[in-house]
């Protein structure tokens, strides 16, 4: 089964820290968004393989937006 780790806050995105095939585990950062100048990790919440990464750094993000797929 599919997770979707997305988004908590509108944002940029400063660093994409994983890639597709990537084993994750619980609590690994997969990005890091810039949001007034603080940066705020996206962690993983539970183990599994990066399926889709659907940002790129740079990117702006809007609270919802999925940026990970792990499987």
């Amino acid at each position: 089964m599919s997770t979707e780790v997305a988004s908590d806050l509108v944002a940029n995105v400063a660093k994409v820290l994983v890639s597709v095939g990537d084993t994750v585990s619980a609590g690994d950062e997969l990005a890091l968004l810039e949001s007034m100048k603080m940066e705020i990790p996206v962690l993983a919440e539970e183990d599994g393989t990066v399926t889709d990464v659907r940002v790129q750094e740079g990117d702006v993000v809007q609270e919802g937006d999925v940026l990970v797929v792990l499987d």
